[in-house]
């Protein structure tokens, strides 16, 4: 009887502890309020950039994209378990390049860079039609997506499962140079642009 008693006891301890510590994690996530950090691009740039328009379309080109993270949370810091940047024309993605995990302390700030290529790759014909015709009058209409998984952190200690979102920054006018001089055939974003979580 005592022995029963003894494992209730303590059964009833163990209990009251985990109540009190999920109670303390939902009263601090509450307390807080983490918030999401705020991505925007900071340039874009589109280099080598050929269209073959056959039976079989194709589409070479070079994105680099530089984007800008802010986190806005000032106790708590963010670990980027992933974080892709894609690009895409008229809903079709195009190719993508990824960033390598990242640590972000609280209320701060900084750049990443990615790179990526598509060579001949094959594409449906109304896509690289889509883009040659941008092309020739000078401005692409291009898009951005940032794929991200993300976990929260207070103090290094306690996190938060893991969140993922996408952001997409549309539509990016990319200007190319009006001759076709293909040592200098870059287009680029002239002004930074917002991304919005989808």
């Amino acid at each position: 009887m005592l022995k029963i008693s003894v494992n209730v006891f303590f059964a009833a301890i163990v209990s009251l502890i985990v109540v009190a510590v999920i109670a303390d994690i939902i009263i601090l996530w509450v307390v807080i309020k983490p918030h999401f950090p705020l991505f925007h691009l900071n340039a874009v740039d589109v280099s080598s950039l050929n269209t073959t328009i056959t039976n079989s379309s194709t589409l070479t080109a070079t994105f680099d994209v530089s984007v800008y993270i802010r986190n806005p949370n000032p106790n708590l810091g963010i670990s980027y378990d992933s974080l892709e940047v894609v690009g895409w024309f008229n809903h079709h993605r195009i190719g993508s390049g990824s960033i390598s995990p990242r640590w972000q302390e609280p209320m701060t700030e900084g750049s990443v860079q990615a790179r990526f290529e598509v060579a001949h790759k094959v594409f449906p014909s109304g896509l690289v039609k889509g883009i040659a015709a941008q092309r020739a009058r000078g401005t692409v209409d291009f898009g951005v997506a940032i794929v991200t998984s993300i976990r929260f952190w207070w103090h290094g200690i306690v996190r938060t499962r893991i969140r993922s979102f996408r952001l997409e920054c549309y539509p990016l006018s990319l200007v190319f140079p009006p001759d076709k001089n293909k040592s200098s055939d870059i287009g680029r974003l002239l002004a930074p642009s917002d991304c919005y979580v989808t």
